[in-house]
């Protein structure tokens, strides 16, 4: 009988979605119906609350650990997953949707790119984006996590993928969760010694983007760290 009567209630529920659309939804509402994708039955809306009460928001939540989001009473590790997939598939989607008409022209358009590229990242991660001859972005790879240091920034990953794209140019991004976004002695070491590898190749570092708290950044470009000393 409460199996008949949660399936009706979720059959109202989507109607209501298809005919309204999502903007009359509250968060609990939507979450609840994105957790009938993991739980086939039984009523998802008070496990809805618990998380959004546990983590404070959507965002919150989706950007969690699963081992954190496990921890929440009553939630599984195929729930976790399939949460953390969710955001795993936003982040990718945005990426993508910022490829397909990016054109880092400026350190402005790029420091755009970058900060959208990164925000809401707890930890430090470092990418490489390749470019065309006419700065448009053809591919955005991401090499390492955790701090950014030489050591973690393997130069061969840098180069396989600066020649796989066949990129005339590199722009290098990372961020500073917590701190401000001037580079630290290792960070201008790293990209010199990048810079220097590239050029063998004939391939361009055209900037080095810093990501700090509410999109602050550093441009090595804007700065003009990346001329020659000659």
């Amino acid at each position: 009988m409460n199996g008949n009567i949660h399936k009706g209630h979720r059959e109202r529920i989507r109607e209501r979605y298809l005919q309204e659309g999502p903007d009359g939804f509250a968060d609990h509402e939507i979450l609840e119906m994105l957790l009938y994708g993991i739980i086939p039955r039984g009523d998802t809306n008070p496990m809805a609350h618990m998380l959004l009460e546990e983590f404070g928001s959507l965002s919150n939540l989706l950007e969690a650990d699963p081992a954190e989001i496990m921890k929440t009473g009553g939630v599984g590790k195929r729930t976790a997953v399939f949460l953390s997939l969710v955001h795993e598939m936003i982040r990718r989607f945005q990426r993508e949707k910022l490829e397909q008409k990016a054109t880092l022209t400026s350190s402005i358009r790029a420091a755009e790119y970058c900060c959208a590229l990164l925000a809401h990242c707890t930890t430090e991660r470092f990418y490489v984006i390749c470019l065309d001859s006419r700065r448009r972005v053809i591919h955005t790879t991401k090499v390492a996590d955790g701090s950014v240091v030489e050591a973690l920034v393997q130069p061969r990953l840098v180069m396989e993928a600066a020649l796989r794209y066949r990129a005339a140019g590199i722009v290098f991004c990372h961020n500073h969760p917590g701190g401000n976004a001037r580079p630290s002695f290792a960070d201008v070491e790293l990209t010199n010694s990048l810079r220097e590898l590239l050029s063998l190749v004939n391939i361009q570092t055209v900037d080095h983007i810093i990501v700090a708290e509410d999109n602050q950044y550093y441009s090595f470009s804007e700065h003009e760290m990346l001329k020659d000393s000659k």
